[in-house]
């Protein structure tokens, strides 16, 4: 585990890819659980954990399916075979640097930031900023996990990183709408 942490911070400064994890499963499975383990941080003191834990499984059940169509497009392109090894190692990466990226953002609100200021109706801009400045970084990040492992341009990475996020939020706006 702690070479894949040392992976994880390589991919977190461009150096190394989704294919320098190793295909792993358990792995997987472990950084799921952690991704569920950090959605139970309360880093603000009005957050609702309820509400964290389901937009983290949102989260991981709509990249597990974008990272899968993207995969299986490409396998379909490129007549490849190797999409269950890439689709673990992609999967690992995104949700292994979603938790980092998690719990980054909200060591550096816990520490630069006035979060007892928010409320429902505001969020104060130091906190804003440090959410946007994060979210920009781990766009890029995950632009360059999809570079990698759909071996195409870090353009078309980042629009596919655009792309997956827009469609976590579409997703989640449909849940709240079913279910508000």
């Amino acid at each position: 585990m702690a070479l894949s942490l040392k992976i994880f911070l390589d991919i977190i400064t461009f150096s190394k890819g989704p294919q320098d994890l190793p295909s792993n499963k358990g792995l997987m499975n472990s950084v799921i659980i952690v991704n569920l383990l950090v959605a139970l941080i309360s880093f603000i003191p009005q957050t609702v954990i309820a509400m964290n834990l389901a937009n983290t499984i949102i989260f991981i059940i709509v990249t597990n399916l974008f990272i899968k169509a993207a995969l299986k497009v490409r396998s379909d392109f490129s007549g490849e075979n190797n999409f269950n090894v890439r689709y673990v190692q992609v999967c690992t990466s995104i949700l292994g640097i979603h938790a980092l990226f998690v719990l980054i953002q909200g060591t550096l609100i816990l520490l630069f930031t006035n979060s007892d200021a928010i409320t429902p109706e505001s969020i104060p801009s130091d906190v804003a900023i440090v959410f946007l400045l994060v979210s920009l970084y781990a766009w890029f990040v995950n632009g360059h996990i999809f570079k990698n492992a759909l071996d195409t341009t870090m353009i078309i990475g980042l629009g596919v990183s655009l792309l997956h996020g827009i469609s976590i939020i579409f997703i989640t706006l449909i849940i709240i709408q079913i279910f508000a």
